[in-house]
């Protein structure tokens, strides 16, 4: 497994009452993603953290993986070959995506024992690629793994690699029929959600509040892409949040300010224990 990055983490001003773990985008790192994200601000005038002065902020930073598409080594949390073509090249993210997922499995497990267990206390998210690879860890929990307790998602701006495939599998659906060979990717999908599948019913599989939002304007990952995430998620079961902005910087592939970060932080209060 390729090592992953050093975690920035950002203490409460006041009694820890809750954390979120936020996962940033292809080519960032955990440090450089909190400076950008906290130095915005809400319709208040205050950041996210001055909003929520009890919560830790955790933003952990992926590998340093080759690209193809870029023909260089780059922070990523797994291979995206095309985001135009979001089934391109699929057999490239395999490795990435299940590196990461185990990866962040064990980090909300260390993250939800500094809380005294207490996981729904404990909030995953990311934008883009890191919202993609949280989306993930979200699905593929199984029964008394911390992903199936905890008290929200938040992601932007993201996709989800492989959801017609997913939403195939978490419907209790096999795609290959008796005795025929599964393709390599439909063997990924259904061992990596083997444990969420095992004895669950779609009714009660998920009951995380997820809150998605994306950019209509986003020239990096098209709004069809995170609308179809949202889709899935609602499909299999999860109480999804779908908010959709347009004018926000970086070509509307970040979160629009301050209208995004007022929703976040309202999601975030109605969760809150």
């Amino acid at each position: 497994m390729t090592p992953f990055g050093p975690v920035h983490i950002l203490e409460p001003s006041a009694e820890h009452t809750n954390t979120i773990i936020l996962l940033h985008g292809r080519g960032s790192n955990g440090e450089e993603f909190a400076e950008e994200l906290l130095e915005a601000k809400l319709s208040s005038g205050e950041t996210l953290q001055e909003q929520l002065p009890t919560w830790r902020w955790v933003f952990p930073s992926s590998p340093e993986l080759w690209s193809t598409a870029f023909e260089d080594t780059m922070p990523a949390w797994f291979e995206a070959h095309s985001l135009t073509d979001p089934t391109a090249r699929q057999e490239l993210q395999m490795a990435g995506i299940r590196d990461s997922v185990q990866y962040l499995a064990r980090l909300l497990q260390e993250e939800t024992e500094k809380l005294g267990g207490a996981a729904r206390r404990v909030v995953l998210g990311g934008i883009s690629q890191g919202g993609a690879v949280a989306l993930w860890t979200l699905l593929c929990a199984g029964e008394g793994d911390v992903a199936r307790r905890l008290g929200g998602f938040v992601g932007a701006s993201t996709w989800l690699p492989f959801a017609e495939k997913l939403e195939w599998y978490l419907g209790g659906r096999d795609i290959a029929e008796d005795g025929e060979q599964l393709s390599e990717s439909d063997a990924f999908v259904k061992a990596m959600t083997a444990s969420a599948r095992r004895g669950d019913s779609e009714v009660n599989r998920h009951q995380v509040p997820v809150f998605l939002a994306h950019g209509t304007d986003d020239a990096y990952v098209d709004v069809e892409l995170g609308r179809q995430a949202a889709d899935v998620f609602k499909k299999v079961g999860m109480q999804v949040s779908w908010t959709e902005y347009s004018g926000a910087d970086e070509e509307g592939h970040w979160l629009k300010e301050p209208d995004e970060f007022d929703d976040i932080v309202k999601f975030l209060e109605s969760i809150s224990p």
